[in-house]
């Protein structure tokens, strides 16, 4: 007798990822919500579409728990290297060997600088209900859609046609909000300490802001100013990186950043080939490429050190 294995598609695995996530807050007792793409979608901030994964917000409490509790059905972290686990330190990306898809587990999101409990009680407070799958699953109202929506795109390089459209795509639908809308984005900007962010999204949409908050405030803002007005490029990701480590601990840093490991530069290049000559010319493309970089990186620390919060995805043509 032939033995037939059905083969889960993409299109039916991330509604049932989030499916499955939600059954297993319930089993824990913590609360989850879905981001970014049904939530979107639902929202209409965006064109429906198939998403890659599925984004998972769990509230910070039960966020071991619950990364505990996908393990024990199979799940893993996927492999990476120190740096950008360091780069990640938001999420934790599981995969499983059967799901042709993943499962992002956020204890936070990038911009929104309030305390992690802080910003997950404000978006849970305004959330709504929607169906993957046949289960309900709880997703973040309209002012929160908007502001994740905004600061993906924002946060990620602007060099990306996909997230500039996004962008574009966002402010353009944002222009029909009502005046109350507006006033409960902007009022929940605040309380996650988004707005300076947030803020080249809510200048586009003519949102009166308070003026920003000066460099040396807040060590997270000026992180993400010095990583946005690089335009997200990877020199810059990983001088943050750096930046963190104690003065003497830097020298030490930066020699990996120019000359990595083998073991992070074949987990950031796993087809390089084998061989010690295919290793060290691998190694100098990192070097020359890091090279060009220094200019978009050094824009980004004065940005930072202006106190500046702008990102050129924001200034591309409608």
């Amino acid at each position: 007798m032939v033995r037939s294995e059905l083969q889960l598609l993409a299109q039916d695995a991330v509604p049932l990822a989030h499916a499955l996530s939600e059954h297993v807050a319930r089993g824990l007792g913590t609360r989850a919500l879905a981001i970014k793409g049904p939530s979107a979608t639902h929202h209409a901030l965006r064109e429906a579409r198939l998403s890659a994964d599925a984004d998972i917000w769990v509230e910070p409490s039960g966020f071991e728990l619950f990364i505990a509790a996908l393990e024990d059905r199979g799940w893993h972290g996927r492999v990476g290297t120190e740096v950008s686990r360091e780069l990640t330190e938001h999420s934790v990306t599981l995969i499983h060997g059967e799901w042709p898809c993943d499962i992002d587990v956020h204890r936070e999101f990038p911009g929104l600088l309030a305390p992690a409990v802080t910003v997950f009680e404000e978006l849970w407070a305004g959330r709504v209900y929607l169906q993957q799958a046949c289960v309900d699953i709880a997703v973040p109202g309209l002012a929160g859609a908007i502001l994740i929506a905004a600061l993906h795109a924002i946060r990620t390089p602007a060099q990306s046609p996909r997230h500039a459209s996004e962008f574009r795509q966002l402010t353009a639908r944002c222009e029909f909000l009502t005046p109350l809308q507006r006033e409960d984005l902007a009022e929940l900007a605040a309380k996650v300490n988004a707005l300076d962010t947030a803020r080249p999204f809510l200048d586009s949409l003519g949102i009166r802001l308070p003026g920003p908050t000066p460099y040396g405030v807040s060590p997270a803002l000026d992180e993400w100013r010095a990583r946005i007005a690089a335009d997200g490029s990877r020199a810059a990701k990983r001088w943050i990186v750096v930046a963190r480590r104690p003065l003497r601990q830097r020298p030490a840093a930066i020699w990996r950043v120019l000359w990595p490991p083998e073991q992070d530069l074949r987990q950031d290049n796993p087809i390089i080939p084998s061989g010690r000559i295919a290793l060290n010319w691998a190694r100098t493309r990192r070097l020359l490429h890091v090279a060009r970089q220094v200019p978009a990186t050094a824009r980004g620390r004065l940005a930072a050190r202006r106190g500046v919060s702008r990102s050129s995805i924001a200034d591309q043509p409608k």
